[in-house]
């Protein structure tokens, strides 16, 4: 399961994944996410990504976030992303996606929600 809205009062971009997310409905978070960086309109954003209660990505599905992460962080107004897990193993999973592409000094993979959202804040 999963979920993506953007508030543009925030400008805050949320992705909400659970459960079992396989490659089939990241190919369908993929469009919607596309979606959601087009609504930013180019202004300044941030990106929260909920993976509380999400089971290990397969790999085509790891490596689809991963695309979608590289997209976000190429447009001019990202400021970041604060990345919550409640596993080490989604939290591994994350990191070495993003370690992949030569790391991300914007990103935040924490398993403490206050600490997300004091990143996120700041």
């Amino acid at each position: 399961m999963w979920r993506i809205e953007y508030d543009p009062g925030e400008r805050l971009l949320t992705m909400r994944l659970r459960d079992h997310v396989g490659l089939v409905e990241m190919r369908a978070l993929n469009r919607a996410h596309a979606r959601a960086l087009e609504a930013t309109g180019g202004d300044g954003f941030r990106v929260f990504v909920d993976l509380r209660g999400l089971h290990p990505l397969d790999t085509p599905s790891a490596e689809l976030l991963a695309d979608m992460k590289r997209v976000a962080m190429a447009l001019e107004g990202y400021g970041g992303r604060a990345v919550l897990v409640d596993s080490a193993t989604v939290a591994m999973q994350q990191r070495n996606t993003t370690l992949e592409d030569g790391g991300d000094p914007r990103e935040l993979i924490t398993l403490e929600p206050s600490e997300a959202d004091r990143w996120l804040s700041s």
